[in-house]
Formats: structure tokens, sequence, C-alpha cells
């Protein structure tokens, strides 16, 4: 029976055809606006570059810049080499500190790292996350700055970018923001930096192979999305990967590419945000009742909803598969083998992307046994406004199925 006609069966319709429903208009708005005047109504300056890691290179030459002595960074333990290596490329030390298996931050172990680089007349630069939106650091920031009035906050934004009335206020404690705009919506480059006093530099400006290369492989991308070219997938995506590869690990900043900026000055912001969270609540309700949950995979805290101080719009939705149950349950040869890579490579030939956020080092995993585990076992289901309750459905049937049949 087709996934439409079970659906069908379990009183499930995705109508196609019949009255059309009534949308309430929203206001159309420019995000750099929005993120640029968020900032200075709460006296703090925006800058709009190329993407994450420049943003964080851009951040370090300030904090280089405005700081005589010695800095050490402490970073999470589960942290992408685009945030760790801006800081490494300039020569500042990176040490991590342990996240709990929710990805909350443990507070007495940063603390006393935080305390034993003060006590060595070292100023901390702390990067703090909340992750996937779930991982609330509201109290982190103080305690922070309990253990080291000095110590220099920032606080990295891409997983709740687009709530900055929640994360840019007057008593915040961060004296950075940092955030990429491109993991977020279809352009080429993007990424902002938002510091509580003026920047002392500026960025490069000009054309980049990283930003062109993107322009060609996202427009390609489209042209594949209409006529299903294999030959085009392979292309575009060779292309992404080498402009990932064009990047200077931010040791050269360059501002945003006018393209992008074009882009994101007409977008329906609110429909984005309305469609994301729809999905995620279909997508987490589907999967919290799947009968493999909490056996072959768990899942984060749930964004909370309805509440103006917490929620915010997801980013993307992570699972944490359970290997060892999963050969143990398995019944085939290649179920009992399996791995988390392979599992991925399954969904994909299915045609459902999950990637793996992220990879992390050895240092950080011999820190945290938590992020490790994470890293090593964690995949990400897309839930943007590109999809639809139905897309959600299918996700979910694909996943089950998959688990099934190993």
């Amino acid at each position: 029976m087709s996934e439409v006609l079970k659906n069908e069966v379990r009183g499930i319709m995705y109508e196609i055809g019949s009255e059309f429903n009534f949308e309430k208009a929203s206001r159309r708005q420019d995000l750099v606006a929005l993120l640029s005047e968020t900032a200075q109504n709460n006296d703090r300056y925006a800058e709009f570059l190329r993407c994450g890691r420049d943003a964080i290179g851009f951040v370090a030459d300030d904090i280089i810049a405005k700081n005589k002595d010695e800095i050490r960074v402490l970073m999470p333990a589960l942290a992408c080499d685009s945030m760790v290596i801006p800081f490494e490329v300039r020569g500042i030390k990176v040490e991590y500190y342990k996240l709990s298996p929710e990805l909350t931050v443990d507070e007495g172990y940063l603390t006393e790292k935080i305390n034993n680089i003060a006590g060595e007349k070292i100023t901390p630069v702390v990067l703090i996350m909340n992750f996937f939106g779930s991982a609330g650091i509201a109290n982190v920031s103080k305690a922070i700055k309990d253990a080291c009035r000095g110590a220099i906050i920032i606080e990295d934004v891409t997983h709740i970018l687009l709530e900055p009335e929640k994360y840019i206020v007057k008593d915040i404690l961060a004296d950075y923001h940092v955030g990429s705009i491109r993991k977020w919506l279809g352009v080429p480059d993007g990424a902002v930096a938002i510091s509580s006093t003026e920047f002392v530099m500026g960025a490069l400006t000009g054309e980049t192979d990283f930003t062109g290369l993107r322009t060609e492989a996202l427009i390609e991308k489209s042209e594949y999305l209409d006529n299903g070219d294999q030959e085009l997938k392979a292309h575009f995506r060779k292309l992404l990967s080498d402009a990932e590869d064009s990047l200077s690990d931010g040791l050269d900043p360059y501002h945003m590419s006018d393209v992008s900026a074009e882009y994101l000055s007409d977008l329906n912001i609110e429909n984005i945000k309305n469609r994301r969270r729809a999905n995620y609540k279909n997508l987490y309700r589907l999967l919290k009742e799947a009968p493999l949950f909490d056996k072959a995979y768990r899942l984060l805290p749930e964004i909370p909803a309805n509440d103006d101080e917490y929620e915010y719009t997801p980013f993307m939705l992570p699972i944490v598969l359970d290997i060892d149950f999963m050969k143990r349950s398995a019944i085939t040869d290649e179920g009992k083998n399996i791995t988390r890579d392979g599992f991925e490579r399954r969904l994909a030939k299915r045609g459902v992307y999950a990637p793996v956020l992220w990879p992390i080092s050895k240092e950080a995993a011999d820190t945290c046994a938590n992020s490790g585990s994470f890293s090593d076992n964690m995949l990400a289901f897309w839930i943007d406004q590109r999809y639809s309750r139905f897309d959600m459905e299918r996700v979910a049937e694909i996943l089950r199925d998959e688990l099934s049949r190993l």
C-alpha cells in the first residue's frame, strides 16, 4: 500500500484541490535591517559577514585589538571546526568545556576552568550556544560573569537566529553575538556579528570564490529540482564542496555579498517562522509516538511552545541513534553491522537527507563523553520553510520503515 493510501486509512488527509484556505497576509521584512535595528535599539553594533567562520574571525580580531592581555577561548565540546579554527589560526589557545546529554552547559565545570584561567592572569573568552533552541543558557552568562567579571562572552546564535529580540536585549551579558544566516535561507553567503562596543576594524569587500561558487551551485540546484538531472546534481554538489574549501578559516573576514543582501531585503519572515515551528512540532510528535522511540533513538527536550521568553524558531530537529540497540535487535546481516553513517546513507537513498552535526576533535570528545556520543550518533532532520506537514509525515514514515528493515 502506498504511503498516501496508508495515510488515508489512518484518517490523515493531504488535500489537492478543493477550496482555497485563507492565509493571513504578513508584512514582508528586511532581515538585515531587522537584525541591525534590533542591535542599534539595544546600544549594539552589527556587521554582516560572508559566513559563520568569518563572523567568528571578525570578532576574534576585535577582541585582540581591544585587549592587551593574553586571551584563551573556552568552547563547548560540541563544536565544529569552523567555530574553533578562526581562533587557532590567530594563535589563540582553545580549551573545551563539558555539556550534559541534553547539551546544556555543565556550569560547575565551566566556572572552575574560568577561575583557573583567570588565576593565570589570562582573560577568558567563553563561547556559549543554545543548541537547537532547546538547551537554554539563560543563567550561564551570569555564572560566567560571577566567576570572572572580566571574562568575554561570545554567544553563537545560529540555532536561534530569527528571534533577535530574545538575545539582543539591554540587560544581556554577552559581549558579542555571532550567527550564520546562510544556513537558514537559500542565499550564497551571509552571517552576522554583533558587539556591545563599536568594532575597531572593518571587513574586506569584493567578490570571492566562495560566493561565486555557491551562487552557481544554488542556481544549478534549482534546475535539478525541476528536471532531476543527476549529472547536474553531482556538479552542484562539487561546487558547494569547492566553495567550502575556498574559505581561509576566517583569517580574512569578508563582508556579505550584495546578492545576498538584496535577497534578504524582502522576506516573509513570519511565514518562515510559522512553517518551521509547525514542521518541527509535527515531526517531533510523530517521532515521539513511533514504536522505537527511546529504544532505537532519543530526542532532545522539545522546544517550549507558546512561551514568549523561551520559544525559538527551530533550526533543525536532531535525533540520537542507539546503534547498540539497533545492532542487537537487527535480523539482517547489514543491520547487525549497522553504523550511524551507514544508516544515514540508507535514509539518503530514499530521499531523506539527515546530515551529521558535527564531527568533533578527539580532544573535545575526551573532555566530554556526552558531546562525543552526540557527535558520533546524531542525525539532524530538515524542518525548514521548504517543506510541509506531508513532508514531515514522509520523513517519519521512512525512518520507521528503515529501522524495521534492519
